[in-house]
């Protein structure tokens, strides 16, 4: 997708899109930071959810998503600024990396979000994954057979699912060569 696509796309769940995150930072790679949703409490997980057919579903999973986006770190309200996980420029690409981002005052992730593409399949059926400025909140959202579910894992670091999958990952060859040195500068940057 073109930055011009991803931008109108991003505009339409009310986020300002303001970059791309430099790959040398030693930030988790997005296809690491999905795994968030695998993640117990002994990592620092939490989570919540949104039943589908709750007659209130849009309005309460746009509630539960920035009371979490609060609550855990994501961003703040003095400094709404994360990132998202997008797929590369490269309509064939496989690689997934992390944009900057600033919500606006007048936002819908769950729903006009979702329907974007960007952050998932159609009005409230979201699926993406963010993470705040210094790495240490994950936010994922997926939608499963009976709800929405959205997982956090604060310092994810020191998660050690996150790090025995991401060890898994770096020695794969079924993983593409940049995901795979984007976890090794990941895990050596926590070692």
């Amino acid at each position: 997708m073109n930055e011009m696509a991803l931008s109108t796309s991003l505009a339409n769940a009310g986020l300002c899109l303001l970059g791309t995150a430099d790959v040398a930072d030693p930030l988790i790679p997005p296809t690491l930071a999905t795994f968030a949703s695998s993640c117990s409490s002994e990592d620092g997980a939490f989570g919540e959810s949104v039943n589908l057919e709750d007659p209130e579903l849009w309005r309460k999973a746009n509630s539960e998503w920035h009371r979490l986006a609060l609550g855990s770190g994501l961003f703040s309200e003095v400094n709404p600024h994360f990132l998202v996980a997008v797929k590369g420029s490269d309509v064939n690409s496989v690689q997934w990396w992390w944009v900057r981002v600033k919500l606006l005052d007048e936002w819908d992730i769950v729903g006009a979000g979702a329907a974007s593409g960007i952050l998932g399949n159609g009005p409230c059926r979201p699926s993406f994954v963010m993470l705040s400025l210094d790495g240490d909140a994950i936010l994922r959202c997926d939608v499963g057979q009976e709800s929405i579910d959205f997982s956090v894992v604060r310092e994810p670091h020191r998660a050690q699912t996150l790090r025995r999958h991401g060890e898994w990952m770096a020695g794969s060859p079924r993983v593409d060569e940049l995901t795979r040195a984007a976890i090794r500068r990941w895990l050596d940057s926590h070692g």
